[in-house]
Parts: structure tokens; sequence; C-alpha cells
């Protein structure tokens, strides 16, 4: 039973429910003879390796690409789970500890030639992912669900509307509008310095046109304007859009530029759904993909129109949609540096003229992102030099690199560092984790899981090559559920020895001994002591903070522990063993320690309390901190857990907490999620 300085009322209503709750727990004990299977650790999450790999078309490695994942539904900047940068061989390996109720992931390297968001099945061993490739897409991934019930026409399907007539023929498309008529690979094009180059100068997730203005400067062209009779091919390469978007040319004589739509009389169809296979555009389309436009006459202009979103289930389309013309004259914008839609850049490496196309409207600052990637293609003759390339700006070709550890400062979170490159957080930046304790150990308690309740978040600082140099650890009490003045530590999967120095953390109550880097002394592992006492936090030396409903909701101070470490780094594979060993020092006790379930004991642990009283530990088989009939004293959620009000069963609270217990964790993987019929809400402190 917790002690108390409540008023004496509300002391025995407090007790009262207690022994009732007691009462309950032991008739349930006669007929339940353990909660949880044998050996059960109470987990809410698991491991899952993930193994991505990117590569170009022609299934070569695409190395030193940022690639995040997220959960399904939560992509926004700060959701991502885990992030890292791919090798030499275009791999990237993830150690992750993801809910045990997650079925699925979602990975974006946000490169310009590459899938976007895509969905990936987590599997019972290792998760293979491969984004590109000559098939767009392997291993795990689940493609965007495919356009149902199309079938081509059987005529040409040529629409006229004031005074244009557009030229499109089903029957040259398969179901998802990709072209028949492809001509073969260019295997004389390096796709992946080609890459390289499109994101250095269009990246995802940055304004293209804030970093290199010049592109569409006054006298920069947007039109192909050839000098020499030739043969035209267009060759796709990026979709970067949620649109199904088609592309559409025109032609006119050079230096007689169309004054109005009506005069362009004659517009052709090329790409009409061009999206990624795969990808949410529910297209066919794979980087590489090759057509030839026709044979035209030296003094021939060439300009392109995306349609926005137009095409359609049934493969025809909405030509009346959005539309963007490579002539800004003709687009929609609300002053006229913000209706040009197009980029025209020069690869000197590749001798290929690339175009880009922005596919919202500029002048909605809400929506459009201008990195000019949404469609990408390039262009290409067969006669030599038959473009104008005057005026035409270049794509970047030396990506820059101010610190010289290999990743382009476009995606380098510190680009003067050469030791640190990008952060990672667990569970994510705009997510943390909950510890929740019982303090009463080894006694039973009340089973409420509220006497400590901790909120954390780790970020992590990596190097270049997906090595950890910094882990900074963020803590916030949340409820303080005990007249207990109880403290919390972190046992790390790593030496002592390896630590510079910790900074940060809240000793004010003299039971911690700290060594000069600020580690506990007597550890092997690396342990750090956020703060000894959570009142202190609080700024209360009340009973039940944050427990009981009605009273004032205090905040806690947010503890931010910083480790640094000596020279070398640590593998990324120690964030796999998030949230590491957590532990609750029981009233200032130091030898008090309450673990998770099976987590051992450190180095200070009283370890003659096991076995004692309600605990049934036993460290001979590996296992710590469950009661005599499989119950735990701790509980972790890699997200936010709304804990029971005071005295109130975390059973009475959680309405499968216990069938999913009974189970092994195998029913109920998400039943702590505010789901209908999950909860009695009347018990969930808020």
């Amino acid at each position: 039973m917790k002690k108390s300085t409540l008023t004496l009322s509300l002391l025995i209503s407090i007790f009262l429910a207690s022994c009732n709750k007691n009462s309950l727990t032991e008739q349930g004990l006669q007929a339940v003879d353990k909660y949880a299977p044998e050996g059960f650790n109470y987990s809410t999450t698991k491991n899952v390796d993930l193994i991505i790999q990117l590569k170009s078309r022609t299934d070569l490695p695409v190395n030193g690409v940022l690639t995040k994942v997220y959960y399904p539904g939560k992509t926004e900047s700060g959701d991502e789970i885990a992030s890292a940068i791919s090798n030499e061989k275009g791999e990237l390996t993830l150690s992750l500890v993801i809910p045990s109720h997650v079925e699925y992931l979602i990975v974006d390297p946000a490169y310009v030639g590459l899938m976007r968001n895509a969905l990936v099945k987590v599997n019972n061993g290792p998760t293979r992912a491969v984004l590109g490739g000559r098939e767009g897409y392997a291993g795990s991934v689940i493609p965007a669900g495919n356009l149902s019930a199309i079938k081509p026409s059987l005529s040409n399907s040529i629409l006229s509307n004031s005074g244009v007539t557009y030229h499109y023929d089903k029957n040259d498309y398969d179901e998802l509008g990709r072209p028949k008529n492809l001509l073969p690979l260019d295997n004389t094009v390096d796709f992946v310095q080609l890459m390289k180059e499109v994101n250095a100068s269009l990246p995802e997730r940055k304004d293209g046109i804030y970093l290199h203005p010049q592109y569409i400067a006054n006298n920069t062209p947007s039109n192909l304007n050839l000098t020499v009779s030739s043969e035209v091919s267009l060759t796709f390469v990026h979709e970067g859009a949620n649109y199904r978007n088609s592309l559409a040319y025109y032609t006119y004589p050079t230096g007689n530029k169309p004054s109005k739509i009506d005069d362009i009389k004659d517009i052709h169809l090329v790409f009409p759904n061009a999206s990624l296979k795969g990808h949410t555009g529910a297209g066919n389309m794979l980087m590489g993909d090759k057509v030839k436009l026709g044979n035209f006459p030296a003094g021939t202009s060439i300009g392109f129109l995306l349609i926005q979103n137009a095409y359609n289930n049934d493969a025809s389309i909405s030509y009346s949609n959005t539309q963007f013309y490579s002539d800004q004259e003709f687009n929609q914008g609300s002053s006229a540096g913000l209706k040009r839609h197009n980029v025209l850049l020069y690869s000197q490496s590749q001798k290929v003229f690339l175009i880009g196309f922005e596919d919202m409207r500029r002048d909605m600052v809400a929506v459009s992102d201008n990195d000019f990637n949404d469609l990408v293609f390039f262009a290409q003759t067969s006669a030599l030099n038959a473009i104008d390339p005057t005026n035409i700006p270049n794509l970047e070709s030396n990506v820059t690199d101010s610190d010289g550890d290999g990743i382009p400062d476009t995606i380098d979170e510190f680009p003067n560092d050469p030791d640190r490159a990008y952060t990672r957080y667990y569970p994510a930046k705009n997510s943390w984790g909950t510890l929740a304790f019982e303090d009463q150990w080894p006694k039973e308690g009340d089973y409420d899981f509220n006497d400590l309740v901790v909120s954390y978040r780790y970020k992590f600082v990596m190097n270049s090559v997906n090595k950890v140099k910094d882990v900074i650890g963020n803590y916030v009490p949340l409820a303080s559920g005990a007249v207990y003045r109880n403290g919390f530590g972190v046992e790390f999967p790593w030496g002592a020895t390896g630590v510079k120095s910790v900074s940060g953390f809240r000793l004010q109550s003299n039971y911690i001994t700290v060594d000069s880097k600020g580690l506990e002394i007597g550890q092997t592992n690396a342990v750090i002591i956020p703060f000894d006492n959570a009142k202190s936090l609080f700024k209360t030396s009340s009973a039940y903070v944050n427990t009981i409903a009605g009273n004032q909701k205090i905040k806690g101070d947010t503890v931010n522990v910083t480790l640094t470490f000596i020279g070398s780094e640590y593998e990324a594979s120690v964030i796999g063993k998030v949230p590491f060993n957590p532990f609750m020092i029981s009233d200032g006790v130091r030898g008090k320690e309450v673990h998770l379930p099976n987590n051992k004991p450190t180095k200070l642990a009283n370890t003659g309390l096991f076995g004692t009283s309600a605990d049934a530990s036993k460290p001979e088989q590996n296992n710590y901190y469950i009661t005599t009939d499989n119950r735990p004293f701790a509980l972790h959620i890699a997200d936010d857990f709304k804990y029971p009000i005071e005295t109130v069963n975390i059973m009475d609270t959680y309405l499968h907490f216990k069938e999913w217990a009974a189970s092994g964790g195998t029913n109920y993987k998400d039943w702590y999620l505010p789901n209908t019929g999950y909860t009695n809400s009347q018990n969930i402190y808020k």
C-alpha cells in the first residue's frame, strides 16, 4: 500500500480501493495461476532488420543517398523512425525496434530516379527492399494499387478543343499508360552519374529555384530549338508527384512562337501516365524508358506540356485539367516570374538535355515545393549538336561537399563537420516513448503503473558511414504517483571506457556517485542517472503528482543528457537495442532497481532482493523482474502512453491487456492504442 499525505477522506478512499483491488487480485489468482506464459517479457515492440538496396535502371548501385523510414500515414518531416546513407554497394541496413502491431513500413530515399514512399511488408526474418533496378523495385516492396478495368480503345483518341487537337492513341500504350513502342535501353547513358547531377541540381525536399535561380532567369530557354534536321527521342527519368500527370509536346517554327494556346494547333501525348512503376500514380514507367518523337527539320522548336493529374482509370485523358506549358505565357500565375513551370538543363557528362517540371501552381505556396522534379525526362538527337545550347544552364556535375566527408551539402546536416553527417531519432523526432514503473518491488503494489512514468526520446548523431558519434537522451517525468522519491537510470550496451563525457544530468539527493566523465562509478557498461529524484523535476514534494483526476497537472522539467565518445564511433546496430536498459531507483535506495521484465540489473543492484516477496526472478535462467504469477513491474511503450489514474489496475483500464499477456503477446498487440472498445476511458489520467 502506498503512503500518502493527502486529506484523510481521500486517503481512506484510496485505501479502500486498494484493499478491494487486492482482494480481487487474490480471487483472480485462484482462477488464473499465471497471467502470462513462462518467459514472456511483456515487450510491446519487435526487432526488424531492414535491408535496403538502391539501384539504377542498369542495376548499378546508387550510393550516398540519405534514406528515411516511416510508419504508414506518418510521413511528414520529423516523423521518420530511422535513416541511413547508402554505402558504395547502394545498401543500407537498419536495425529497427518498432511496435509489435506494425506490419508495414514506408521507405523514402527522396532521390530523383528512385521510387518515393515505397510500401514495404515487414517479414518475420530480415526484410529486404530494393528500389530501382531493371524492374523498378523488388523484395518486400508492395506496389501501389494498379488501375482497374482499363481496356484500350479500338481507335485513335483525338480531341479538338478551342482550336487545339490532341493526338493520343491508347493502343500505343499498355493498360497503365506505358508506351509499347519503347526503344532499347540506352547503355551509353551513365544513369548513376545522371542521377547524382539531377539530385545536386533539383534535389527532393529542397526549393530548386532558391538553390539555382539562374535556371529560370529571363534569358534561359525552356524549349528545344533544333538547328539541324534530326530525329528526336525522349527518355523518362523520374516522377516525384502523387498525381497521374500526362506529358505531351508541340512544335512551331523557331522564332515564331505561338502567341496564344489556340495557335498551337496540334499537341501529341508522349507519356499519358508519367508515373513510376509501383509509385502512388499507379503507373508503369521506369527510368530509361525511351521513345522516338519523330524526325524534325532544322528551325523547329519543341515545346512541352504537363497536364496535371489527367490520366483516368479508363485510360482517357482529362485535357481540361490544369495545364503547364514550357511556354510560360500560357500558364496561370499571379506574376510573370511564377508562371515558369519547367527548367531546361544540359548534362555535359551525358550529352543530354534534361527537362524538369513543377506540377503545382507556383503562386500557391502551401502546395508547391518548387523542386521542379515532379516530372523529369531528357531529350537526345540523332544528329550531332542538333539542339541550340545557347543560354541553357548546365546540370551540377560537381557536388558540393564542404567538409569532404563524402556527403553532399544538400543532405549533410553538419556540412562543415567531417565527423558528423545527419541525425536519427528514436522513436522519432516528433514522437516520444514511455516507460512506466511500479515502485513497491519486490512487493506487488497496486499495479496502476504510474508510480514513475517517464517520457523519453533519443537523438543519435551519425557520421557519413552510419556510425554513432553522439547520443542525446531527452527524459521528461510525466507522473510520480507515490510518496517515494524515485530516480531513473539507463544502462547502455557499450563499455564505460569508450565514453568521453556525459553532461546534462540532474542529481540532487547525494546517493549517486559519478566519475569525472559523468558516468556512474562501479559499472562496467556505461550507466547514466538522468535524475535521482523525480519530485525535484516537478518542483514539488507532493505525493501523487499527475495521477489523481481533477488535481492540477504539473509539468516536469526535461532532462537532456549528452554522451560523446572517445575517437571511434559505435556501429548503428546499437540503436537496435533501444530503449536500452532503463530502470527506476526506488525511493533513493540505490540497490533497489526496477527494470523491464528479463532485463538484467546493473552491477550496483541489490540481488539479494530477487526471489523475495512477490518477485520471482531467477538469475540463473536470465529471468528478472517478474511476479510469481508472471506479471511485470515495468512496461515500455514506443509511443505516447496514457497511464491509469491512481490505484486503478492497468487491467481495469486497458481492457485487452490481460488477453495480450495471456497470449504471450500474440493477441491484441495494439492493446494500448485508443481504439474503440480498448479502454475504460474514465480510468485513464488525462
